[in-house]
């Protein structure tokens, strides 16, 4: 046992029966599955056009969504898929974005966003929904039967087990898949599209005319291309507060492709990191095959070493030293990504002698 075994965290292969989405998938649920983690998402493949969600709300803390081709090893020419998706301040008064590249999408809070209509899908398409508080909750409004608004909260160790309310919701996904079947086969009597009913009043809304108001939430992923062998160029990341007003999300996809050594011996002051190690093919996201090498400790002079040999992610706590990541073997692509939730990026570095500060707006940023 290691004095930081609690900060690593095997991601557990959740098979389910959701209708259009890859099984097993990865998910990191937050609180519920780590300790203090202030982190919320999910790895998730998308394979058939379908519709998912109603429209919604955060009460007090931002999403962020990314819609992305599912094969990290062709992120940019990869994406094959028309999404639509739906964001306003009132839910009968939303605005239609059409996606067909890659882009994430930052929810702040008491903005409604969804549904999400996956139009057409040509090849596996990524959707991952990032929760920044450790949690996961929503706000749906309905009218109830005396004609008043009402609104609904749902969310983690709330919801309860449609099929038998005595249990608490797993997220298997069954009560989804019965009604798109349903859907589909009533189609397949009518000769018709088994959402345009559902979707009817929404792309009403699309006749209004834009304000342009919501453009600013979602952000087209731009290729960061580079000479660095031990990364498939080009390298996709969000750098946060330089990339959308007030994001506090910061993050890197290094698709690693050798056996390399990544990094220096470093901590974070007053913020925390995640780590994330998967493979690069969402669709298939437990086919890991690579041994990785990481030192954790409360200072540099004495760190202890961790093996990697499966989808893993590390949560690195503020004044944590780490350092350097030794790919040690890596016999397929492998999606190494580190993770701020705090919107910038910035680190600490010991030479033996000194401590030096790095940051995202010094010279020799990363």
């Amino acid at each position: 046992m290691g004095k930081y075994d609690d900060l690593i965290f095997k991601i557990p292969q959740e098979n389910h029966s959701w209708y259009g989405f890859a099984s097993p998938r990865g998910f990191f649920r937050g609180t519920t599955m780590m300790e203090k983690a202030r982190l919320y998402m999910d790895f998730t493949s998308v394979t058939k056009e379908l519709v998912m969600e109603v429209p919604h709300t955060h009460h007090a803390a931002d999403e962020y969504i990314v819609l992305a081709t599912a094969d990290f090893n062709n992120f940019y020419d990869g994406f094959d898929a028309e999404i639509d998706i739906w964001l306003g301040e009132d839910p009968e008064n939303l605005e239609m974005f059409t996606i067909t590249e890659p882009v994430i999408i930052r929810i702040p809070p008491k903005l409604y966003h969804c549904p999400i209509n996956f139009r057409r899908i040509g090849k596996p398409v990524l959707f991952s929904a990032m929760y920044l508080d450790g949690d996961w909750s929503k706000i749906s409004p309905r009218v109830n039967e005396e004609g008043r608004e009402e609104f609904m909260y749902d969310g983690a160790g709330v919801r309860r087990c449609v099929k038998d309310r005595s249990n608490e919701c797993i997220y298997c996904g069954e009560c989804f898949s019965e009604a798109m079947k349903e859907r589909l086969e009533k189609s397949k009597e009518q000769q018709g599209d088994p959402q345009e009913a559902l979707m009817a009043p929404f792309y009403e809304m699309n006749k209004l005319p834009r304000t342009g108001k919501y453009d600013k939430y979602v952000f087209p992923f731009k290729p960061e291309y580079h000479d660095d062998t031990r990364f498939l160029s080009p390298r996709t990341g969000f750098r946060g507060q330089n990339e959308l007003a007030e994001s506090r999300l910061w993050t890197v996809m290094n698709i690693v492709q050798q056996a390399c050594e990544v990094g220096e011996l470093h901590m974070h002051h007053a913020v925390e990191e995640y780590l994330f190690f998967t493979g690069a093919d969402i669709t298939h996201f437990f086919e890991f095959d690579a041994e990785i090498e990481i030192q954790l400790g409360d200072d540099p002079e004495n760190m202890e070493s961790y093996i990697i040999t499966e989808p893993t992610v590390i949560r690195v706590p503020p004044g944590v030293w780490h350092g350097p990541v030794t790919f040690k073997r890596v016999g397929a692509p492998i999606n190494f990504m580190p993770f701020y939730p705090s919107g910038d990026y910035g680190r600490i570095a010991y030479d033996g002698t000194n401590y030096i500060y790095k940051g995202n707006d010094l010279p020799g940023k990363e």
